[in-house]
């Protein structure tokens, strides 16, 4: 029984990680597609939001028209999107460039070095994870970037779990700079959805396993080590 089944096992698993390279690949020519659309600076924010959306769709299994709903995912979050993510963007990048410079001067090790690297795993983290936040939880806009920061400080283990994957990402890509144009960004797009979702997923099982009260959103609430909302696009 075994040895019939061991090669079947394996042609699904090869399967599906084909798949989602192929996912990978169309994620990362739409982002780059509706990215230059909106002018980069605007079209950036919404492109990240759509990605996100279908690739958590996908990873609920459910079927979906991948050109025509990220065209529409694109519009119908382009304000929004921008709202809540555009400036985090923003910082990541020029952060994420000045460790860049950091680096190539080989002075990482001095204290300006070791700042701006937490500054830039702390940025890229929050940003990260607000377009899951978003996909995942219906909260008013302006509470996804403080409930990002909040989410981060209470699970560092995941946080740090989002690091390894941006720098596994990044070392390949740098390794071959050739992956960069086709899936590099659609990569990290889908590994970190799927991690965020699992993150949340869990969440939202602790709360109805064992009743656990929401985090509350506002400016004087109390923050706790979970998250509560009602998913925006559940079907």
């Amino acid at each position: 029984m075994t040895s019939q089944t061991t090669p079947s096992t394996w042609a699904l698993r090869i399967h599906s990680v084909c798949d989602w390279i192929w996912w990978a690949m169309v994620m990362n020519a739409l982002w780059l597609l509706f990215t230059a659309a909106g002018g980069i600076v605007l079209g950036a924010a919404p492109a990240t939001v759509a990605a996100t959306e279908l690739t958590r769709r996908r990873l609920r299994d459910e079927k979906t028209s991948t050109l025509r709903e990220f065209a529409a995912a694109w519009r119908r979050e382009f304000w929004r999107a921008n709202g809540i993510l555009a400036a985090p963007l923003l910082v990541s990048t020029l952060l994420a460039l000045q460790l860049i410079s950091v680096v190539t001067s080989d002075t990482l090790t001095t204290p300006l070095g070791i700042t701006v690297a937490v500054a830039t795993a702390i940025a890229l983290v929050i940003t990260t994870l607000i377009a899951p936040l978003y996909a995942h939880y219906e909260l008013p806009l302006s509470a996804y970037l403080p409930t990002a920061s909040r989410w981060m400080t209470r699970n560092i283990a995941h946080a740090l779990l989002l690091c390894v994957a941006a720098t596994g990402v990044t070392s390949a890509s740098l390794a071959l700079p050739g992956l960069i144009p086709f899936v590099s960004i659609g990569a990290w797009l889908s590994i970190s959805t799927a991690l965020c979702v699992g993150f949340f997923t869990a969440n939202d099982r602790m709360l109805r396993d064992e009743k656990v009260p929401p985090t509350p959103v506002g400016p004087s609430a109390k923050p706790t080590a979970v998250l509560s909302g009602r998913s925006r696009r559940d079907v």
